[in-house]
């Protein structure tokens, strides 16, 4: 029903259902193909996992969840590896042959997923996690980066504004 200034009163255009979109391209909205979804192959070893922490401390909650999402990973059949930052140089102090580097970059490599586990600090995570992700190289190696394509979780410890964890 129109009002009578010609137009559908507000109420029922908020029902009605916008189906109209000439902004988008039809032909940039296809469905996958089933085959495109899937590896050809399937791996042969189990999934491989690296964990990271955003903390130093002996007593790190971080930490300490990581080792605990290791070992359920483990108990679901996965492989694990963490990190220990511990001696990581800052971004751009130091050459990338650095041998935390190096062994952070190899892990990476190595990987199919992530587990990043940080502390909250001043609403974000810490210097020592930033420093950990900044070391993993955008530019391509082999064409693909590092984390392209692998699955990561995100935890954090927050025990409020002034946490240490």
């Amino acid at each position: 029903m129109l009002c009578k200034e010609g137009r559908e009163p507000k109420r029922q255009q908020a029902d009605r259902v916008m189906t109209d979109t000439p902004q988008l391209e039809d032909a940039s909205f296809r469905l996958p193909e089933p085959d495109q979804l899937f590896p050809a192959e399937h791996s042969t070893h189990p999934p491989r996992i690296l964990l990271l922490y955003g903390s130093l401390r002996k007593t790190s909650y971080s930490r300490l969840m990581a080792e605990e999402a290791a070992r359920v990973l483990e108990k679901l059949g996965c492989e694990t590896r963490t990190f220990d930052p511990s001696g990581l140089p800052l971004p751009d102090d130091a050459p990338a042959e650095h041998p935390k580097v190096a062994e952070l970059r190899e892990l990476a490599l190595w990987c199919e997923g992530m587990v990043w586990s940080s502390p909250e600090r001043h609403g974000t995570i810490t210097s020592i996690m930033k420093a950990q992700v900044d070391w993993i190289p955008l530019s391509a190696i082999g064409g693909v980066r590092p984390t392209q394509g692998k699955t990561l979780a995100v935890m954090q410890v927050s025990g409020g504004s002034q946490s240490f964890n």
